[in-house]
């Protein structure tokens, strides 16, 4: 189900937020001592499943399990979905998540925010009339208006990315770094002080009204949902019905992050089938394994969900009858894999001094950059190596990148599935976001309640791609309770060893990037 399924069905409740944000007389145990939240975020991009999990709860108090129960080198089951419009590349569609999520959160709905409009992309195949695809072409300039909202975010990915992704030698790894800025930017909402100031310095911006310009900019400019490609953006806040949280905060969340809102009883079923019916609608299923290991408590304050999903096909699709078995050289030895071939792909070839680097177009002009370290040299140094870094996270490397060089690539790429689960807790507090951990906190535009605190900040992803394209989904959860220079001409480009992938948007932000250890 797509955004705009679930409001259309949803919005004759009352748009205000009066009631969602007023205790309802109680309704049997009340929430005292522990008082536990939560805010969750989906990102989406090349068959990536993503999720951040932060806890935030009452100082002292004694940590809850974790939401995502899969180990670190567990993988969610083969089960995925082509989302609603978006071209299926290596996922399939669970169809009952639909009925079901819209089943669960109608009598849980207090407000059911507006996605963006979208204009439908005419079919393929279809003799569309010009003023369909007039349209379509009107739609996307306004959207692109909103591009460039981004740009001074390099030094927060710069900064973070070794934090959100190194450490892990020898293991897959893939994290999504626009996702966690727009979790760590809606944690900068709830909160004030101290708390709210490391967040934004981390960020880079220098008040919370710049950010949260920035945060509803790169919303529309990142969100598509028109059926020729699919970025589809979505958070959510599930309030405990016996506490009192402040409107206004929930109408900042709303109108900047397009937040719906649905209240409560954490820790019953109902409340825990209505979390995974959304979050499994929003994603097709494809996080649904860790989906179902999230749970309520009845002590929980808040929790809040943001969603991506992101699907696209290759410009050129790599064909299947070119697909051979070959061995992939990974740390823990000689695996089989099968390499997905393009021969004579005319392009550019980029290096600096440990790596190599292609990239493979996608259909609605998003990229997937391939980065392969020298001999000898690992993804993970790559994360520690300045230049390197400031390759990744370069905009326009075509007019900015020195070393550079036209020619046929033969490109050998492994089909590929990895996950990650991690903790990015110590990540952050290295990057200087401390206080919201401790009794320090102040979540004072949020509730009234006192002494809350974030516990923890997880964040898993998963990666598919293959011969069609890329599919990706991804959740954020905080509780609140190599190669030198080219030949001249040609070159074979063979992804046989571990390497980096990053999937850059059309607004070039940083979907997703991982690591390939293992494919």
């Amino acid at each position: 189900m797509i955004p705009s399924d679930i409001t259309d069905a949803l919005n004759d409740v009352d748009p205000g937020f009066v009631k969602e944000s007023q205790p309802e007389p109680e309704k049997g145990k009340k929430a005292t001592g522990r008082i536990v939240a939560k805010i969750a975020a989906l990102a989406a991009a090349l068959a990536v499943i993503i999720g951040v999990g932060t806890v935030i709860a009452r100082h002292g108090a004694k940590d809850p399990t974790p939401s995502i129960h899969s180990t670190e080198n567990e993988r969610p089951s083969e089960q995925a979905a082509g989302k609603k419009g978006a071209p299926v590349t290596a996922a399939g569609q669970p169809a009952e998540d639909d009925e079901t999520a819209e089943a669960l959160l109608r009598s849980l709905t207090a407000y059911a925010a507006e996605y963006p409009a979208q204009t439908p992309y005419p079919a393929e195949g279809d003799f569309a009339q010009q003023s369909a695809m007039d349209a379509w072409y009107n739609a996307e300039r306004q959207r692109r208006t909103y591009f460039g909202a981004g740009q001074t975010l390099d030094s927060f990915f710069i900064r973070s990315l070794p934090a959100f992704l190194g450490g892990r030698e020898g293991d897959n790894a893939v994290c999504s770094p626009l996702n966690i800025y727009f979790a760590l930017a809606m944690l900068a909402e709830i909160s004030d002080g101290n708390t709210r100031a490391q967040v934004l310095s981390l960020l880079g911006s220098p008040d919370i009204e710049t950010l949260r310009v920035q945060a509803n900019r790169l919303f529309n400019a990142n969100y598509r949902n028109d059926g020729s490609a699919c970025c589809i953006l979505a958070d959510s806040l599930w309030l405990n019905e016996n506490v009192t949280f402040k409107s206004g905060t929930l109408k900042t969340l709303a109108e900047s992050y397009y937040a719906s809102t649905y209240r409560g009883q954490p820790g019953t079923q109902e409340f825990d089938d209505a979390i995974h019916a959304w979050l499994n609608s929003q994603t097709d299923g494809l996080l649904r394994d860790f989906v179902s290991g999230i749970k309520t408590d009845d002590l929980d304050v808040l929790s809040l969900y943001t969603t991506a999903y992101f699907g696209d096909k290759w410009m050129a699709e790599f064909q299947t009858d070119a697909t051979k078995a070959g061995v992939f050289h990974s740390p823990s030895g000689d695996t089989d894999a099968d390499f997905m071939n393009a021969t004579d792909l005319w392009g550019q070839y980029y290096w600096g001094e440990c790596f190599g680097a292609v990239k493979k177009v996608l259909q609605q002009q998003g990229t997937v950059w391939f980065i392969l370290p020298d001999e000898g040299v690992s993804p993970e140094d790559l994360l520690q190596d300045e230049e390197a870094l400031r390759f990744l996270f370069t905009q326009n490397k075509d007019a900015d990148w020195q070393n550079a060089e036209s020619l046929r690539v033969n490109l050998s790429v492994p089909k590929f599935d990895v996950s990650s689960n991690r903790s990015l807790k110590d990540g952050l507090e290295g990057l200087g976001v401390t206080d919201c951990f401790t009794e320090k906190a102040d979540f004072t535009p949020l509730t009234d309640e006192k002494m809350i605190a974030v516990s923890d900040v997880m964040h898993g992803a998963r990666v598919i791609a293959d011969e069609k394209g890329v599919t990706a989904a991804a959740y954020t959860e905080m509780r609140l309770s190599g190669a030198s220079m080219p030949p001249e001409d040609e070159m074979d480009f063979v992804l046989d060893r571990p390497f980096l992938f990053a999937v850059i948007s059309d607004d070039q932000m940083p979907l997703f990037i991982g690591i390939v250890n293992q494919p």
